[in-house]
């Protein structure tokens, strides 16, 4: 069986511009707003990795818990004949990692595609892999792509079905008419037939997401100031990192735990690559991250707009969070 990375993104002018035009359009806005996967630089990534170890951080951890209770269940979907688990947003690929051992296990045959934007997570995962599971049937290609970058180099196989993972939440960080409109062109890229196996953050007491988003460690804030690093290094911005703080909270007109960096004094920034400056009131507020809590009519109704059929809820013990498995139907 092979091992094999692919980095699709290295020096790629189409992704500098995304990234500049992005920082330019959110400073630009007011209030100001900036997309959250700004954030996630090989740095970026290592950073969430910590929050997903994070006790209070139930996202993680509830996902977790399902994984380790509910293997038998995705691989009795998925284990007549060989199939490709297709990851998206694969970071370090520790929950997936359960699911890939119990298949191995049960001796499937089967190929395992992490996607991921960051290029250090993507390499480190395909060698853990390799130094961990040379001897099974399983084939691995890592991608450092952007998410249908990666599906479109796949190529589809129509005799060999896919279940394309997209964990952790990630869809929350979409409203609820981007994740349709994504889940449309994921169901487009697709064979009928597919699975898709996607986290959702279940709506619950606003004081334990409060908690989860705020943790006493700091991991949060740091993960988010991190932004301001990175949008220095790619753009030649002076952002001063000890001039913000951050701080999460549930907005509920929104739905959403939504974080925020607070600019402590009144500053402008420069940034060379923009030609332009930004200026900040003291205590203005700037939105980096979206995190949208969903009940499971939402999610029913989601998959039913998308093109899928639900096949199977998966909850944690307590219902906090879900897998939900849907079909490609076509």
């Amino acid at each position: 069986m092979s091992f094999e990375y692919h980095n699709l993104r290295s020096g790629t002018a189409a992704s500098d511009d995304q990234f500049a035009q992005a920082v330019l359009e959110g400073l630009s806005r007011q209030p100001k707003c900036l997309p959250s996967w700004l954030i996630f630089d090989d740095r970026g990534s290592e950073i969430f990795t910590e929050i997903t170890k994070l006790e209070g951080y139930h996202p993680a951890q509830c996902e977790f818990e399902i994984f380790r209770s509910h293997t038998q269940t995705v691989t009795d979907l998925v284990s007549k004949g060989s199939f490709t688990v297709v990851e998206l947003g694969a970071g370090d690929g520790r929950k997936t990692m359960v699911l890939l051992e119990h298949f191995i296990q049960s001796r499937l045959k089967f190929d395992y595609i992490p996607i991921d934007i960051s290029e250090g997570a993507i390499k480190n995962l395909v060698s853990f892999l390799e130094s961990t599971f040379s001897g099974s049937e399983m084939s691995v290609r890592g991608l450092a792509a952007d998410y249908f970058d990666g599906l479109a180099a796949i190529g589809g196989n129509e005799n060999q079905r896919n279940i394309v993972l997209f964990l952790g939440s990630t869809i929350g960080n979409m409203k609820i008419a981007e994740a349709e409109q994504f889940l449309r062109k994921l169901n487009e890229a697709l064979n009928s037939g597919d699975y898709v196996m996607i986290g959702f953050d279940l709506m619950k007491h606003p004081k334990i997401l409060y908690a989860a988003y705020n943790d006493p460690t700091g991991v949060f804030e740091t993960f988010n100031l991190h932004l301001l690093d990175v949008i220095n290094d790619r753009l030649g911005a002076d952002f001063i990192k000890r001039h913000y703080v951050q701080q999460g909270q549930y907005n509920p007109r929104t739905h959403a735990v939504e974080s925020y960096i607070f600019s402590t004094r009144e500053q402008v920034v420069s940034i060379e690559a923009l030609d332009s400056e930004f200026y900040f009131a003291a205590w203005e507020a700037m939105q980096t991250e979206h995190s949208y809590k969903y009940t499971q009519h939402e999610i029913e109704t989601l998959a039913a707009h998308s093109g899928y059929e639900v096949v199977k809820h998966l909850f944690d013990a307590n219902h906090y969070f879900m897998d939900s498995i849907w079909e490609v139907k076509k």
